[in-house]
């Protein structure tokens, strides 16, 4: 069966080369649903944006949307007027190429800042791309790439039902591995559906879904200039329209929730050069933005990162990331568990077998949990260690 974001009902996607990496590597990818379709995205909140996000943030003020273009190897990010010029170029291009309007297309880039789009290359590339949709959309999820060593792409079922039984279906894919940071990372997802759903609760989905995944995940503490995470919904379950407060949406949102966290901890795992997957749970915060605080500020604190890369249980740079976190915190109230060993109690450093923490810190998963004993609320973190090769991938 299909996978990815050609799981749902009428989507087709297709990555091919235009030149723009070197090696003839993928660098250009197309989603397109058969059928009309709406869409909601959300961006970076980064005040430098790109032109792409730029062209989408005004096709998005209508949700009519059948295709995505996502170009990789240039971010089209600080390039003036003419990366607009460009970037309605190429949308126009690809439009005729699927007969629709201009404003059904939606566009992404990722990659160098400050270079102008190879707009020849692109433009001659378009009618190929249009060729090679199909079903199989391992070629769009490997196109998107940029130092990630893998591709990432997932799908659910979500148990509603439409005529003749069928099932809605989501599927996703994204890319990232450098430049994340928390609010919506540095990365690009894309997700397809093929429920009917009003654009209000597909938007209300998609912000719950990327608040609980990728707003929650960090590399580097970086944020880029190109985030984004883009659904469309083509309708062709024939299901009962979801709505808002409806229980078919609390189950799509469930299911969007938890396609975006897996491919969220995919995007973590596979950081530049990283070797070493952290989770950072927060509980007994005194509200959800304090959790949410000091679950990032410990997966994100560069001390921390390097500790755990080198496994040295120094568990006071966690200790000190978590203080910093402008929220409210009682020394004498907290616990402090690494891989499910307590070393710090109510105030007090815990006895516990050095060695045997130094040798859990081993692990390609470490689980830090916090409890303050202040509240109710929660939060879970997830980032990745800091190694020697994250300086060199960088530095080049």
């Amino acid at each position: 069966m299909n996978s990815g974001v050609t799981y749902p009902r009428g989507f087709k996607a297709a990555g091919i080369s235009c030149g723009i990496k070197k090696n003839t590597k993928k660098d250009l990818a197309l989603i397109h649903s058969d059928s009309r379709a709406i869409a909601a995205g959300l961006f970076t909140t980064n005040k430098i944006k790109s032109a792409s996000i730029l062209i989408n943030l005004k096709h998005l003020r209508k949700p009519d949307a059948q295709a995505i273009l996502i170009v990789s190897g240039n971010a089209n990010t600080c390039t003036g007027k003419r990366g607009i010029r460009d970037s309605h170029t190429i949308v126009q291009s690809v439009a005729d190429s699927l007969s629709l309007k201009k404003e059904e297309i939606l566009l992404a880039s990722t990659g160098r800042i400050g270079i102008f789009l190879p707009i020849t290359k692109i433009k001659r590339a378009i009618p190929n791309l249009v060729t090679h949709l199909s079903e199989d959309s391992n070629s769009a999820a490997e196109a998107i790439l940029t130092t990630d060593k893998r591709i990432k792409e997932t799908s659910l079922a979500t148990k509603i039902f439409g005529r003749s039984k069928r099932e809605v279906r989501i599927g996703g894919m994204a890319k990232g591995a450098g430049m994340i940071g928390p609010n919506l990372a540095t990365m690009l997802a894309f997700f397809t559906t093929d429920a009917v759903i009003e654009p209000a609760a597909l938007r209300e989905a998609l912000t719950l879904a990327v608040r609980s995944s990728f707003n929650l995940i960090t590399i580097d503490n970086e944020e880029s200039t190109n985030d984004s995470a883009i659904i469309l919904a083509n309708g062709e379950a024939r299901n009962r329209k979801i709505k808002k407060g409806s229980e078919n949406f609390s189950k799509f949102s469930s299911a969007l929730n938890k396609i975006s966290l897996l491919l969220a901890k995919l995007i973590v795992a596979d950081g530049e050069g990283a070797e070493k997957v952290i989770e950072v749970k927060v509980k007994g915060a005194w509200c959800q933005k304090d959790a949410v605080r000091i679950a990032k500020t410990v997966a994100g604190s560069n001390l921390v990162k390097a500790a755990i890369a080198g496994s040295f249980p120094n568990w006071g740079r966690i200790m000190a990331a978590l203080g910093r976190a402008r929220a409210r915190v009682n020394l004498n109230l907290l616990d402090l568990s690494i891989n499910g060993i307590l070393v710090f109690s109510k105030g007090e450093k815990q006895n516990y077998q050095e060695e045997k923490l130094r040798e859990s810190l081993n692990k390609k998963e470490i689980k830090i949990e916090i409890n303050l004993y202040l509240g109710e609320s929660r939060s879970t973190a997830f980032g990745c260690d800091l190694t020697e090769e994250y300086v060199r991938i960088n530095k080049e």
